[in-house]
Parts: C-alpha cells; structure tokens; sequence
C-alpha cells in the first residue's frame, strides 16, 4: 500500500500549518501581554477609589448647594427668570405662542413682551 498525497490534499495541510503557526505567533502572544501587571493592577485600583470618594464628596455638596439655592429663591426671582427669557426670546424673533410655552406665561403676557422687545416687527 502506498502512500500518495495529492496536490490538494497538500494545500490543505500548507494553510494547516500556516495557521497554527499565525494563531501561536501573532494572537496568543498578544493575549499574554494584555494582562494588567500587579503593580499596574494596585495604582489603577487605588485611582478608581480616589475617584469614586471625589464622586461621593461631590455629590454631597451638590445636594447641600440645590438645598441651600431652594431655601433661598424667592417665587419672584424664579418668575423674573422667565420674563428675562422670554425677552431674549422676543429680541430674537420668537413667536408669542411658542414664548409662552417655553417660558410658563401666559400667551397675554408673552404678545406684551413681544410687542415691547421685538424691534421693528410686528406682533
């Protein structure tokens, strides 16, 4: 019995071959680099906690300064707010239906200060 290997049988094996020489040479070195060495492991463990108590912190003192503006803005100052933006609004060619809905006045209120603040134009 003799052996004989044809021409694409001999192909197959040559692309085999290549292959797992690719696969042990190109890729699985690379997978063995990857790993985060233990002394570049700890520093990103210790930077990650840094960060999340600067988080914490932060958001305590959000929460301090939204209790404090709440305690402090009088209903005047928060209404005069949306007068100041529907004059800008006004000032740059807004309509007054889309005025009032943005800002939270009433259409009544949103024609006067168009009619006030609109250079030029009409109502």
């Amino acid at each position: 019995m003799a052996l004989t290997i044809t021409g694409p049988e001999l192909l197959i094996a040559v692309i085999l071959a290549t292959a797992i020489y690719l696969l042990e040479t190109v890729i699985l070195p690379h997978r063995r680099r990857r790993g985060p060495q233990p002394a570049a492991d700890t520093d990103l463990k210790n930077t990650v906690h840094k960060l999340r108590a600067e988080v914490i912190t932060l958001q305590h003192r959000i929460e301090e300064l939204e209790v404090r503006l709440g305690a402090e803005a009088p209903e005047a100052e928060i209404s005069h707010s949306a007068y100041d933006y529907a004059i800008q609004y006004a000032r740059q060619g807004m309509i007054a239906p889309e005025i009032a809905a943005r800002c939270g006045i009433s259409q009544d209120e949103a024609i006067l200060i168009v009619a006030l603040h609109r250079k030029g134009q009409t109502v």
